[in-house]
């Protein structure tokens, strides 16, 4: 394929940034974005947060889901993601995986976080073939992708990319880069803020205060006397 122009380059970065902008406001509308300093909440990584995304609230959303698949099928064009299987995580990433994979007309298979103890003990549910696209409602730290990655490769497929809706954008692109996998978002937590303040649904001192977080989770989380470790 030739090399893509200057000006094309261009279109496609403005492009990326339009589906960003979009996906925002749907998040925003379905309140799938929740900002609360004071009430911090608790992520599967233990950390506390001032800012939660609930993407499972989308599948609820039919016109909503199928403009968001419509882009994620979109993005996979445009980046040449080529893939023979999809493959959903356990569990959030699976109603987005099936969409893509029935639009994309490949296989879908979904990864378990933990092997189950009876019948074949298998990780991956279905039949997993050749290269897989893994598919997440959400990045965070790359932790659970870890698990999953390292379970399709245990399945015997390659994977090389991972489509996520929305990557909170703390460094769990750059883990799976070590792993091989680049990830692919239809929007970054920074221009899901940038979007929400816009709509006049964050205050600036909100805003601050969760790039405060951004910056260094960990002291943010010290600062307030939190700790993966504690109850709430």
């Amino acid at each position: 394929m030739a090399e893509k122009t200057a000006a094309q380059k261009k279109l496609l970065k403005e492009m990326d940034r339009k589906i960003a902008e979009l996906a925002s406001q749907f998040l925003w509308r379905h309140q799938a974005v929740q900002v609360n300093e004071e009430e911090p909440f608790r992520l599967a990584s233990g950390d506390f947060s001032p800012i939660y995304i609930n993407c499972r609230l989308l599948i609820s959303f039919p016109s909503t889901r199928d403009i968001l698949i419509g882009l994620a099928r979109y993005l996979c064009q445009e980046r040449q993601i080529e893939c023979d299987c999809v493959a959903g995580g356990e569990t959030a990433g699976i109603p987005f995986a099936a969409w893509l994979a029935d639009k994309l007309n490949k296989p879908l298979v979904y990864v378990r976080k933990k092997r189950k103890d009876y019948g074949g003990g298998q990780l991956v549910e279905g039949i997993a073939q050749g290269k897989v696209l893994l598919v997440e409602d959400l990045m965070t730290d790359g932790g659970s992708k870890v698990g999953f990655i390292e379970g399709i490769r245990e399945a015997g497929c390659t994977i090389s990319d991972c489509l996520v809706i929305v990557d909170r954008e703390q460094k769990g692109a750059q883990k799976l880069a070590e792993m091989g996998v680049t990830v692919h978002s239809l929007v970054g937590l920074s221009t899901c803020l940038e979007i929400g303040q816009a709509m006049g649904l964050i205050s600036e001192a909100s805003l601050e205060d969760v790039k405060h977080y951004l910056e260094d989770p960990s002291a943010w989380n010290l600062k307030r006397g939190l700790s993966p470790a504690q109850e709430r």
